[in-house]
């Protein structure tokens, strides 16, 4: 009986057994030094143990009255627990319980902050992604605007030299008609609509530059993948007629539950050795990265560039 009695006293939970009446029958020291925190002298019943915790001491506090959780001196975090249990003799008895959940409170504490940091940066990430095509468009025309004073500013220099040189009437009107082919570009770009479609822009982008873009397949309606699908077709587009010396871009497009698919090809000469990314290309694939989607790059025997990205949900 001694050694069932300590080892009751050394439960690491505070407990003890009020019988039918409410009156105390067993408990352990744990409990003693719970009931002295919460009550001077410590409780004799139920009774007196339930009206303690509805009106606690300064040193207790009330953390979450649904799951019965109290902190106490000492940061130590306890949750209270009441049930009833019958013997073999079919007495029933009220068992009270105390135990020490400090550890666990602490974690979910630490959860639920981390949990908030998540649905913060997630809402962040959000809204970056709706404003996603926008910004890449800003981008693009920044970008493309800059490309085209710099055409500008090579076709002065080129006309200045022709002039000074006295070049034949040929060359001066080809140096001229770089100059109204550049400032034609960037007026197009200043004027150009906002509602104006992503895919609609590349095409018209490259038959300014002589090249026909020929679509087929499915092509995804959402606003983010359509902007980079038609980022992919303009950097294209512009290789192949500075690298391949092609006239016409194939793109093929296609969805499936989880993904939107892109392969781009073109008419021009194949590689001659594998494709080393340059910064159109580079930036393309950190745009797509950044998205969760893939990048790949096929040299040969043929160009491919083949794009994947995630669906923002829904079914093709």
């Amino acid at each position: 009986m001694r050694i069932i009695k300590e080892s009751f006293d050394n439960l690491p939970i505070g407990i003890c057994f009020f019988d039918s009446r409410g009156i105390i029958r067993l408990i352990n020291k744990k409990m003693l030094s719970i009931g002295c925190i919460l009550l001077d002298g410590g409780f004799q019943t139920l009774r007196e143990l339930r009206s303690a915790l509805q009106s606690l001491p300064e040193s207790v506090r009330a953390l979450d009255e649904k799951n019965s959780l109290f902190s106490f001196p000492g940061d130590v975090i306890l949750k209270y627990d009441e049930r009833l249990v019958i013997d073999k003799n079919n007495n029933s008895f009220t068992q009270v319980t105390f135990s020490d959940v400090s550890e666990l409170f602490s974690r979910q504490r630490e959860l639920k902050e981390e949990n908030e940091r998540l649905e913060n940066a997630n809402r962040r990430a959000k809204q970056l992604y709706d404003n996603m095509a926008q910004i890449v468009r800003e981008e693009e025309i920044l970008s493309m605007k800059m490309r085209v004073h710099d055409d500008i500013g090579h076709s002065i220099l080129a006309a200045r030299k022709a002039l000074l040189n006295d070049a034949s009437i040929e060359e001066i009107h080809s140096s001229a008609s770089t100059w109204e082919s550049s400032i034609a570009l960037l007026n197009h770009a200043n004027n150009m609509p906002d509602e104006t479609d992503d895919l609609e822009y590349a095409k018209e982008r490259a038959a300014m530059l002589g090249v026909s873009v020929i679509e087929s397949g499915d092509f995804p309606t959402e606003k983010s993948a359509r902007k980079i699908f038609s980022i992919a077709v303009r950097e294209c587009v512009t290789n192949c007629v500075r690298h391949a010396g092609g006239n016409c871009v194939f793109a093929f497009a296609f969805s499936d539950h989880e993904h939107h698919r892109l392969k781009i090809t073109n008419n021009g000469e194949p590689p001659e050795r594998e494709i080393t990314e340059g910064g159109g290309l580079s930036a393309l694939r950190k745009r797509i990265e950044k998205t969760g989607g893939t990048m790949e790059i096929k040299s040969l025997p043929l160009f491919e560039l083949h794009i994947t990205l995630n669906r923002t949900g829904g079914k093709p």
